[in-house]
């Protein structure tokens, strides 16, 4: 129900302001998306439809769509309406400007609950990975091609895209955008995701901070092991040799 929506909110926004192709994603849906997403491209010369078989999760249906892009600049977006349009030009000025990413800024229109979950994500983000954006884990964001062509996506990594670019030394900012109340359908995003994001953060700050010295975390580890096996065969071994007394059942001679 939001795609025809969608399509015409798009054209309202950039039509005569900007040239620009639409990608549409369908990650396997069983509804009536693939009937009315035909009807769309038989009408609009510059739409594409790419039809997964099934929904492999939404970082492989960004990285589909990417790979079908051939311009210089990329804006994501969710097409259940709270996504507005409107903001796709503003996104696409700071790319302009010389930044190799620009996050949406969710500041404004928010749903309860959907807004703790994601602050509670982002407050993470920014302890753990000492970053200042306010929020770089919405699904609303413009990059350039060459940022795509650098950065694999997987699992749920699409939602750190903004970390690994800074990490790569990509120029990222963010910019405010409005989210609208959800029209049709309903939001799957809840505190279930907010715990299998968290894991996903541990990982990506592990691949931040240690990718290219690993021996950092591995040769502290070791060195800990060595140190207490080391501190407990002297003790053993100053038992044995000085008070003849075995601190263990079957002490080794």
């Amino acid at each position: 129900s939001n795609l025809t929506i969608l399509m015409k909110e798009i054209k309202r926004a950039l039509d005569k302001k900007i040239g620009y192709k639409v990608i549409f994603v369908d990650d396997g849906s069983k509804d009536a998306s693939p009937k009315i997403l035909k009807q769309i491209i038989s009408k609009e010369k510059n739409v594409k439809v790419i039809r997964l078989l099934s929904n492999y999760g939404q970082s492989q249906a960004i990285a589909a769509g990417v790979s079908q892009v051939d311009t210089p600049y990329i804006v994501t977006m969710d097409s259940d309406l709270q996504h507005d349009p409107k903001d796709i030009l503003p996104l696409v000025e700071g790319l302009k400007r010389g930044y190799h990413v620009v996050c949406g800024w969710r500041k404004h229109g928010y749903s309860i609950n959907k807004s703790i979950p994601s602050k509670i994500s982002n407050f993470l983000i920014r302890a753990l990975t000492k970053t200042n954006l306010h929020d770089s884990t919405g699904g609303m964001r413009a990059f350039r091609k060459e940022v795509a062509d650098n950065i694999q996506l997987y699992g749920e990594m699409h939602r750190y895209l903004p970390l690994f670019a800074k990490w790569k030394g990509f120029r990222v900012t963010e910019h405010p955008i409005h989210i609208r109340k959800r029209e049709f359908g309903r939001t799957h995003y809840g505190m279930r995701r907010l715990f299998r994001g968290f894991f996903d953060l541990l990982t990506i700050t592990f691949f931040m901070t240690y990718s290219s010295k690993p021996l950092h975390i591995f040769g502290g580890f070791g060195a800990l092991i060595f140190l207490i096996g080391f501190v407990i065969s002297f003790i053993l071994l100053i038992g044995k040799l000085f008070y003849k007394v075995a601190l263990l059942n079957h002490q080794p001679l």
